[in-house]
């Protein structure tokens, strides 16, 4: 289906009613989007902290309101999302340190990788997202993979089950922005509403039973628990309020800049008028002063500019006869402002596990190559956990796609096929030449593992070439094999007074004619 708008985090979540709507399902569509309405403001806040649109919080004291509309900006909360997004590498599918060639190309085909890597992503920066499996129309893959944020998407958990029981996606939008489009997943079957562009109602489109025999929709959770089944995001309360002061003192250390620059300066002594101009009507006539008679001065910002920007100025004495006396008032200290950056700095690292370095401040002096990895270590550690949970829930995508793919229920898979895992790069991000120094070691107290996918998964190398490898491999030891054989029968043809004899063939001369 067309879409009209790239944006799908700002729609209002309506829900689908009217005579198109089975009645049977009106209860769990209002327990759905009962949760969303929910969960939608709070999804919104943390999807402008992770763009950095999120606007200035001040505490109305010390921000003058003429400088309240200047953006600025503090990438962290990002930069806490993405650093674990860049570590958490998807890389596949395998069954027994085997990969499967079939779900191989369903990978390929979907961008699976791309879509993993989404949809971490926004799982982290909500607490969930959504992966979903379904039949590939024309020109498709046959197992089609599609990834939701949790801005389009909600999910309800059956704690008896254990698992999601049930969810509803947002499949479409009209050139407005409003939902057009709604796909329902049940355990039991698959339901698709639409809304007519003339007539604004909904109808369903589509309402299928689901033979695979699960939910063709798979949750992503991060950091879930007993009570939050459906995970925390990683920017947290915490985090989201060191950002909002981050912005403020950058906005202050931005107007210190200003009077650093500019530094305010003030005159006694001077003409009333000397940086004043008459204040006029609508007509442009001079306002007169009803008790004075003398024209309503205001001050004029161009005059004042002019002599703060002039390379000489000249004063004349006032009415009194004074002379001009003229100052500066001293300048704000620029490292105070600096110092209070600094410290929100590293108190969003000790938060969010991001080494200080990577916040754009360089507050730590690393004396080795061991203390600047264990710097790292509990960012590392944390990703590690985040794989875990993505191991379970990809485990479930690939078995789904393998299903849809053969069109048969998940009891039918095989034990080989339900023995799918879900591969990860190694999260610590080590060199090429250190894994390669690592594994070589292995290999040299057993030999055996040396030239196998896992050595070189070990190794550092991405499941593409390791294919191209083991393919290349298996190439030259078959025709080793064939050469072999075709020296062998060669040499079987040959006549017998050709045939050499060998060392074993050859018999021992006693001097008799072999009785």
């Amino acid at each position: 289906m067309m879409q009209h708008t790239n944006r799908f985090d700002g729609v209002d979540p309506a829900r689908p009613s009217g005579p198109g709507v089975p009645a049977a399902l009106a209860q769990v569509l209002d327990d759905l989007f009962d949760t969303w309405a929910a969960v939608n403001a709070r999804n919104a806040r943390l999807t402008q902290y992770y763009e950095m649109r999120n606007p200035i919080k001040d505490f109305g004291i010390a921000i003058p309101p003429t400088i309240k509309n200047v953006e600025e900006v503090v990438g962290w909360a990002q930069k806490a999302v993405d650093v674990r997004v860049n570590r958490s590498r998807f890389d596949g599918f395998v069954f027994r340190g085997e990969s499967d060639p079939t779900l191989d190309a369903l990978v390929t085909q979907n961008r699976l990788r791309q879509l993993v890597r989404m949809a971490t992503r926004s799982m982290l920066t909500h607490g969930c997202s959504a992966i979903t499996v379904m039949r590939g129309a024309a020109g498709q893959p046959a197992a089609k993979v599609r990834a939701f944020s949790a801005n389009q998407c909600c999910m309800l958990w059956d704690k008896d089950a254990d698992q999601i029981g049930a969810g509803i996606v947002l499949a479409g939008v009209d050139r407005e922005g409003n939902a057009s489009r709604y796909v329902l997943h049940l355990p039991d079957r698959v339901t698709v509403f639409e809304r007519d562009p003339d007539t604004w109602e909904w109808r369903t489109v589509s309402d299928e039973r689901n033979p695979v025999g699960a939910m063709l929709m798979v949750p992503l959770v991060n950091d879930a628990d007993i009570d939050k089944p459906l995970g925390h995001p990683v920017l947290t309360p915490e985090l989201t309020s060191i950002v909002d002061k981050a912005v403020r003192d950058v906005l202050r250390m931005d107007v210190g800049a200003e009077f650093f620059t500019t530094p305010q300066r003030w005159a006694t002594g001077i003409a009333a008028d000397l940086f004043s101009k008459p204040l006029t009507d609508n007509d442009g006539k001079p306002v007169i002063d009803e008790e004075t008679g003398e024209p309503v001065l205001v001050t004029d910002e161009a005059k004042k500019l002019r002599a703060y920007l002039g390379s000489l100025w000249a004063f004349t004495k006032d009415e009194d006869g004074d002379t001009p006396t003229l100052g500066q008032f001293p300048a704000g200290d620029a490292q105070n402002f600096i110092a209070t950056y600094e410290n929100d700095a590293q108190r969003f690292s000790g938060a969010s596990l991001v080494p200080l370095a990577q916040l754009g401040v360089m507050g730590n002096t690393y004396t080795s190559s061991d203390a600047l990895s264990a710097s790292n270590d509990p960012l590392i550690l944390d990703v590690q956990g985040i794989n875990d949970g993505l191991r379970d829930s990809l485990w479930q995508v690939a078995r789904l796609m393998m299903a849809v793919s053969q069109g048969v229920a998940l009891s039918g898979l095989t034990d080989e096929q339900n023995g799918v895992m879900a591969s990860f790069r190694d999260p610590s991000m080590p060199t090429m030449a250190s894994r390669a120094d690592a594994w070589t070691k292995l290999g040299g107290l057993d030999s055996s593992i040396v030239g196998t996918r896992v050595f070189y998964e070990g190794v550092g190398l991405d499941q593409a070439t390791i294919d191209r490898l083991m393919t290349e491999k298996q190439d030259k030891s078959a025709a080793r094999v064939t050469d072999a054989i075709f020296t062998a029968a060669t040499t079987f043809r040959q006549p017998q007074s050709q045939q050499q004899p060998t060392s074993v063939q050859q018999m021992p001369d006693n001097g008799t004619d072999g009785e």
